[in-house]
């Protein structure tokens, strides 16, 4: 399989799920998740979809989520079968990613060192 030609699979299915699941898929448990990317094994029988929680990501929030991700699997595996002219249909496996949490916490982390560096040279100044 060619890079340029997984890649679009990959691209394809992020795209069709991602509308589905904004459009077309009604379970409440799902209105917060965000498709980041997806990774489909070298023989198409299996794509991992990487998906996170808008606003927060709290174990019970991300434990409702992956039910209803689960509950919706054959759904949205029927629509992406549409969308891919492949012999093999890829199974849909949901797979949280929680890099986008650690990244907004360093972050965080790092915005508090700056006003914590800048308050002290403030008072260093006024002791002058």
């Amino acid at each position: 399989m060619s890079e340029r030609t997984k890649g679009r699979i990959e691209q394809t299915i992020r795209q069709t799920v991602a509308a589905l699941l904004m459009r077309k898929v009604k379970d409440p448990r799902v209105t917060d998740v965000s498709i980041l990317r997806v990774d489909i094994s070298r023989d198409y029988s299996v794509a991992k979809i990487y998906f996170n929680l808008i606003g927060g990501s709290e174990p019970e929030r991300v434990a409702e989520a992956e039910k209803g991700l689960l509950s919706s699997r054959g759904y949205m595996r029927m629509h992406v079968k549409k969308h891919l002219k492949l012999r093999v249909i890829p199974e849909l496996v949901f797979i949280f990613d929680s890099s986008l949490d650690r990244a907004m916490h360093l972050e965080e982390i790092i915005e508090s060192l700056h006003i914590e560096e800048d308050s002290g040279e403030a008072e260093g100044k006024e002791q002058e």
